[in-house]
């Protein structure tokens, strides 16, 4: 009788709310009613901090750039908006746009992410823009986030995009991994100059810069619209290698691709094709730990310049903000305050009070006091890891291992160094214990001077 009375309370108190919630939404209006239904859809990452709205395939426009996301494919592309006229391509939207895109390394195995087998991915809205999320299961997050941001910190007018890439590591063990991006351009292609950099203005033959600090950019454009890519400066994460080539030899499965520098944009299927390839130095994450790459991408309509180097002095002195105002449908979770109130010389707090945080910080920041390599070339270099030390754990240092030597700092030896650690943890007997501790202190070493390098 109890049980039943309880049933019948329950059902009466749950219609009780119904009428209470239909009530409620009664008197709100047609596009209060489309807020809250958005609303439920919110969702929030639980490695970057992001709240969400999933969606299929959708466009953001805002101002001077549009965003266009398929989740299905895992694709994206971008245009410039022009005053008058029809969005143009910044980027090739042939072939579903997938001649765009990012990939990933875990180890020694490379997934592209938008066309490999055994990759998910998920197109997702967020308060200041869009991002693409690639699940790899068991192995890896990767989440593509392209924010709206005006180059001006007390302007509204949005020019410009933060481009921020956190990889997360989904395995049980420390592992290497590296992103590369592959951007296919169209802007140049049919002038005098595919490409230019702040220090070189003709570039129209195959190219791979290392250090940046003079180029600043890469540049796309047609003389009316502009793509220019920010990949030096403060706070953004300078590619180890910028790689300008045809499209076709970007897409070729090799993580640093190879050219001449005298070599045309030609290729035997392609004809003046170019396009950016860009890889970024390797980041060993431990598990559930996150490492984040950041860069900009300024756009120029009208035949106006693109954002450049007084971006970057205000990034510099930290006057960059984000659009301070906030879809409706995000406001409950996610509050920017009302620009009106913000004078211009607040405004870019907007830009760093505003962005979810990634819950453990950049992957592996350390500010011990930096270990000395050692020269090896009059040693007999460092003790090979990797063979068996079962009959020698007696003997094993309790401590860190000792100076880390320059042969240590190879990313095969620190691959062979992951691989093996690995091996025996995933043993589970116990008798290994020894060696792994020996292992993990000699990989922390290794990792605090590839840190204190930075």
């Amino acid at each position: 009788m109890k049980k039943i009375l309880l049933i019948a309370a329950s059902v009466i108190f749950s219609l009780v709310c119904l009428s209470c919630e239909s009530s409620d939404t009664k008197n709100l209006t047609k596009e209060e009613k489309a807020i809250l239904k958005e609303q439920k859809k919110q969702k929030k990452d639980a490695y970057t901090g992001w709240i969400y709205i999933p969606d299929r395939k959708f466009s953001i426009t805002k101002d001077d750039i549009k965003i266009e996301m398929n989740g299905s494919t895992g694709s994206f592309c971008l245009y410039a908006i022009p005053e008058v006229g029809k969005p143009v391509p910044l980027l090739s939207n042939y072939d579903s746009t997938t001649s765009t895109f990012f990939s990933v390394k875990i180890g020694r195995k490379e997934y592209r992410l938008n066309r490999e087998n055994g990759v998910k991915s998920e197109a997702r809205r967020t308060p200041y823009g869009a991002q693409m999320a690639y699940l790899i299961s068991g192995e890896a997050q990767i989440v593509v986030d392209f924010s709206f941001l005006p180059s001006i910190a007390t302007s509204s007018r949005v020019d410009m995009l933060r481009v921020t890439v956190y990889t997360i590591n989904l395995g049980k063990h420390t592992q290497s991994f590296a992103i590369k991006g592959v951007f296919d351009t169209v802007l140049g292609e049919n002038t005098d100059a595919h490409f230019s950099t702040a220090a070189k203005s003709r570039i129209n033959s195959e190219m791979q810069l290392f250090d940046l600090s003079d180029d600043l950019w890469i540049r796309s454009s047609n003389g009316n619209t502009s793509l220019q890519m920010l990949l030096c400066g403060k706070g953004i994460n300078s590619p180890s290698y910028v790689t300008l080539a045809n499209k076709d030899a970007l897409a070729l499965p090799m993580w640093v691709p190879q050219v001449q520098d005298t070599k045309s944009f030609s290729s035997v299927i392609s004809y003046n094709n170019s396009a950016v390839g860009l890889n970024w130095k390797t980041a060993y994450i431990d598990p559930n730990r996150t490492s984040v790459i950041t860069f900009y991408i300024s756009v120029g309509i009208g035949g106006n310049e693109p954002a450049g180097k007084n971006f970057l002095a205000s990034l510099a002195e930290g006057k960059t903000a984000l659009s301070a105002k906030i879809p409706p449908a995000f406001q409950t979770t996610n509050v920017a305050p009302d620009p009106a109130q913000i004078s211009p010389d607040e405004i870019q707090t907007v830009y760093h009070e505003n962005m979810p945080a990634v819950p453990e910080g950049p992957v592996q920041t350390i500010k011990d006091t930096p270990v000395e390599v050692q020269d090896v070339s009059d040693t007999e270099g460092p003790v090979q890891v990797l063979a068996s030390v079962e009959e020698e754990k007696e003997e094993l240092p309790e401590t860190t291992a000792a100076a880390v030597t320059k042969e240590q700092l190879d990313p095969e030896y620190i691959q062979k160094l992951l691989d093996h650690i690995a091996a025996l943890e995933e043993d589970g007997s116990g008798v290994n214990d020894n060696e792994i501790q020996y292992l993990n202190e000699e990989l922390d070493s290794i990792l605090k001077v590839l840190n204190s390098m930075e």
